[in-house]
């Protein structure tokens, strides 16, 4: 969905709040939108018109309920988004990493309505914000970051925080293994500079995609024009060779020179605890343009409540319909809010399969969407992954070191096994007794 189009529909249904008093990027904004995370359901988007020292307006916290995200994957609910994967995925054979490798459409490029940014204008200028009193320098939070590969041109979008450190340079924080940072290691083999774009208000179901655990190869872009809409187009980007989403909001163009790093942080994350970097990637930037009155949208990051959760949600929805293509023995998966984006999952699985419980366990830490999962719990399928504290009581049952896994700081505990005829359960047989009232029904007189 187009991002103005989703900002207008969520106005209609009052589920965004406008902001018209001046609000300072620095700390206070960042406050309205953890007060707004707290509120019954997440609270409402909140657009901020007038913001202190800048010209830019900015939107946070867009995908902070169930109702937003499921409306940005063109759904009512995320029972909608499954069963659209499970549809597009159900028309395709193979793997389910086969299933995704979708030829990416050629399209001539359409005309950019952006306009350059005013001469002298720069990162400075932008609606970047300090979220936590310990943060040095402002962030721009929500860029899709857009990176090509020089070996084999394939492209990459991912969600990336990225930390102004001058008017002309972003320290941007991808880290090893992302698909950003292989591209920035084909480009320093050829020892050539890394073309980069941010792109801020593009079509919604891209900020699911860019932060979804797409296998190798599978474009986001070419995945959203299959699933949500074939007409997304793209524009070519005025001084890096890339193309990116039209009818955007804001472009940052630049690139990554080989071996340009920058100290970048304290940031504070979504583990309640400041991070640094000493070798975050360095991009000079090159060109900045934007529509007229641009939006820019943008999130606060931190401990529970966050409006990233619902989006790690819609990852779980994902992950759930690969699984059932790939792991069959896998009956149901929970990954719990609070420890979401650490991918801890628990995991029901059936009683007899062809896989022992550590077999599984190796092979989805191999080659599965958890493959990074740092903590995985196996229960037998008669504990519904979705209970956690049935899940915990199973768990601390079976506790033992022989069943306790651990690879490259990773963690997992296998609390299958148990004999389903040693399960005490309830006789389900008729009996008198239970034709009659309980002990809690009214008297009957």
């Amino acid at each position: 969905m187009d991002f103005r189009a989703y900002l207008t529909a969520l106005a209609a249904d009052g589920d965004l709040y406008t902001i018209t008093a001046q609000v300072s990027p620095d700390l206070e904004l960042a406050r309205c939108c953890r007060r707004e995370f707290s509120r019954r359901n997440g609270g409402r988007a909140l657009l901020f018109e007038h913001l202190e020292g800048g010209r830019f307006s900015a939107a946070a916290n867009l995908f902070g309920s169930g109702s937003r995200i499921s409306r940005m994957l063109h759904g009512d609910t995320l029972d909608d988004f499954g069963y659209r994967l499970r549809t597009f995925l159900g028309q395709r054979s193979g793997s389910s990493t086969e299933r995704l490798q979708i030829v990416q459409s050629k399209q001539s490029a359409q005309a950019s309505v952006l306009q350059p940014m005013d001469s002298g204008g720069g990162l400075l200028q932008l609606p970047a914000v300090r979220s936590w009193p310990g943060e040095q320098r402002p962030y721009l939070t929500l860029p899709l970051v857009i990176t090509r590969d020089l070996h084999n041109d394939t492209t990459n979008i991912g969600l990336y925080r990225a930390q102004v450190i001058a008017d002309d340079q972003l320290a941007i924080n991808f880290g090893t293994g992302s698909g950003a940072a292989q591209h920035l290691v084909s480009a320093e083999q050829l020892r050539q500079p890394l073309p980069v774009a941010l792109v801020f208000g593009a079509d919604t179901s891209l900020y699911w995609a860019a932060a979804a655990p797409l296998p190798s190869g599978c474009e986001e872009l070419a995945l959203c024009q299959s699933l949500f809409n074939p007409e997304l187009g793209r524009e070519d980007c005025q001084t890096q060779p890339l193309q990116v989403p039209a009818g955007s909001e804001l472009i940052i163009e630049g690139e990554i020179r080989p071996g340009c790093r920058a100290e970048e942080g304290p940031f504070g994350n979504h583990s309640g605890q400041y991070v640094r970097r000493t070798d975050c990637p360095l991009m000079q930037v090159t060109a900045i343009r934007r529509r007229e009155q641009p939006i820019i949208p943008l999130t606060v990051v931190g401990p529970p409540p966050s409006e990233n959760i619902q989006l790690a949600a819609a990852n779980e929805v994902f992950i759930r319909e690969l699984l059932r293509i790939d792991y069959p023995q896998v009956v149901a998966m929970h990954m719990p809010r609070a420890t979401i984006f650490h991918g801890a999952v628990v995991l029901s699985v059936k009683h007899r399969a062809t896989l022992t419980g550590k077999e599984l366990i190796d092979r989805l830490w191999l080659d599965s969407p958890l493959r990074n999962s740092r903590f995985m719990l196996l229960v037998d399928e008669d504990i519904p992954a979705a209970a956690v504290e049935k899940s915990w009581w199973r768990a601390i049952n079976m506790l033992s070191p022989k069943r306790l896994y651990q690879s490259d700081g990773r963690m997992a505990f296998d609390a299958t096994g148990v004999d389903p005829a040693l399960l005490v359960m309830e006789d389900k047989a008729p009996g008198n007794f239970f034709n009659q009232p309980s002990c809690d029904d009214p008297v009957q007189k």
